[in-house]
């Protein structure tokens, strides 16, 4: 099982919530735009697959990022998640 930080850069406002939405389905939101996937590749290459008939290739940037578990992240302020969402 893999780790994924899902980040984008989305030019126009109403692709940037069709984005949103269809990231969601897939891999858990963190903050403006930046995403966690718990999965392996198929399943980060689904969520990918979702949103890819949406960005404008020219216009928008969308990343995908290798990453250790957020168990193991560091944080500053405000908790990312609820107390009664456990990370594993």
């Amino acid at each position: 099982m893999a780790h994924y930080l899902i980040c984008y850069d989305i030019a126009n406002p109403k692709r940037l919530g069709r984005v949103h939405r269809r990231v969601v389905r897939h891999a858990l939101f963190l903050q403006y735009s930046v995403y966690y996937l718990q999965g392996d590749k198929p399943a980060l290459q689904t969520a990918l697959n979702d949103i890819k008939d949406v960005i404008h290739p020219m216009e928008d940037d969308v990343r995908a990022y290798t990453i250790a578990p957020l168990s193991e992240a560091f944080q500053l302020g405000v908790p990312w998640f609820p107390d009664e969402v456990v990370l594993l």
